[in-house]
Order: C-alpha cells, then structure tokens, then sequence
C-alpha cells in the first residue's frame, strides 16, 4: 500500500547501515573512484546472477561519473559480447520533457551506448510525445520495472547526486510526495528546481539497493553533506534517507568539510 509518512521513510533509512565516507582531492578523482567500484560490482552482479542493473544520476556529479564509466567498465573486462549486453540502465530521476532536451539525465548514457551497452538495455523515462502526461510517463516507468527490472527489486547499484539543498533524486526538501512508500515510482509535480514535472524512484528503491553510492563535489555543497550524514529527516533533508544495504558517499576536500564530527 502506497503511503505518505516521513516516520516511515525516516525509520527505514535508521534500520540501514550508516554511510562511510571516502574523501579525495577533487570531484574527478571521486567519480573516477565510483566508477571503478561501480564497474567491479556490475562485473560480479554479471558473473553471479547473469544481469547487473545500475541506476544513474544527473548533476555534476553524475555527468562526471557517467564519463568515467566507460573506461572502467572496460578495465574490469566488461566489454561487447562479454558482459556488457547483460548490463543494464535506469535513471533514479528524469525530467518530463522532450526526448532531445537538454535537461534530460538520460542524454549521459550515449557514451555507454557507444562502449557497447545495448539501446535495449537503456530505460528511458517515456517524454511528452509518447505519453500525455508525467503521471502517465511514471506508470510506464513502473511497468517497465516490474518487467525488466531486477528480478528481486534490489538494484546492484544506485549512483545518487546531491543537491546544494540535500534533496536526492527528484525527492526534495518539503516536497509532499518526497516521504512517498510503498511503490518504486512517483511523478513529481510541481518541483522547486526547474524543470517541474519529473519523475523519481522513491527512497524504497535505494533502501532496497545493494550499494549505494554518493558524489558530490565544491563548497556549494558542504551544508548539504552536513545534513545528509546526520540523524534520517526526509523533510528537511532527503540524502539523509539515502541508504542502502551498503553506502558510501565519494567528496572532493571542498564537501568534505561538511562532514560531521
């Protein structure tokens, strides 16, 4: 049953192990660090069960990771033919506008494509030319999770950018559909960051993933870090609910000097 209860959300982020924290000379070093990691979990996920799924992010450091990957994934063997068509991709947030956009998260995946990720495997948020609303583009999406996703609703990776105002995804501060449960997608009306109609995998997602994965990098978001690393409080700032069975947040020095004592 789907509900809306921050005390929900909150204790299901407390029961979750707390993140650690790796901090490293710039926000480069720290996607190509995720990226490294990603790539050797996606290659076990591949070898154990047969398919790996990972869930992007946008942002600055969700584009930088994004880069990073290709190489990475191919350090760790996953190439075309071997591997690489059993990988699959999903975006944790997309905007409800047209497919060229370029507000799109989901443009950052071409160089994936290009290193050999099947246009199959891509899951793509449906736009306003296939759909006529976000409500409808967010029950596409679900269907299209329930179908193709992981067969046991845990991801093997979930990257998660982190706003100046703490909010993950499209989940933000204040917002009321932000401490949504019980389903993995929402459509989210009305965001305070342009543009306002998205949609966001909901904190039952990341709470169900295997690792969750953290990047942030400058002094915009030092507060955001600080808040984020506290006590779960979805209202006031949702990548405190960021958790998943394993978590770790990857900082420049510059955000780094929000983490708390």
């Amino acid at each position: 049953m789907t509900t809306v209860d921050a005390a929900v959300v909150n204790a299901a982020a407390e029961a979750r192990t707390r993140p650690s924290v790796v901090v490293h000379d710039s926000l480069a070093q720290a996607s190509a660090t995720a990226a490294a990691e990603t790539a050797r979990l996606l290659a076990a996920a591949v070898a154990e069960r047969g398919v790996a799924h990972l869930v992007l992010t946008g942002g600055s450091g969700g584009e930088t990771l994004a880069a990073a990957l290709p190489d990475a994934l191919a350090a760790v063997g996953l190439t075309p033919a071997h591997g690489l068509e059993h990988v699959h991709l999903w975006e944790g947030d997309e905007r409800f506008v047209p497919a060229d956009h370029p507000d799109r998260n989901d443009l950052q995946v071409t160089g994936l494509i290009a290193a050999g990720i099947p246009e199959a495997n891509v899951h793509r948020l449906p736009d306003p030319e296939q759909v006529e609303s976000v409500d409808a583009a967010a029950a596409a999406l679900a269907e299209a999770l329930r179908e193709g996703g992981p067969a046991d609703g845990r991801f093997d990776v979930v990257h998660v950018g982190l706003g100046p105002d703490a909010h993950v995804c499209s989940l933000f501060p204040g917002h009321p559909v932000a401490p949504t449960s019980g389903t993995d997608v929402i459509a989210v009306h009305n965001s305070p960051k342009p543009p306002p109609e998205r949609v966001s995998f909901t904190f039952d997602v990341l709470h169900r993933a295997r690792r969750v994965m953290v990047v942030a990098g400058g002094a915009g978001k030092t507060e955001a870090v600080a808040k984020g690393l506290a006590a779960p409080d979805v209202v006031a700032a949702p990548a405190s609910c960021a958790r998943g069975e394993a978590t770790v947040w990857h900082l420049d020095r510059a955000a780094a000097a929000g983490v708390p004592d």
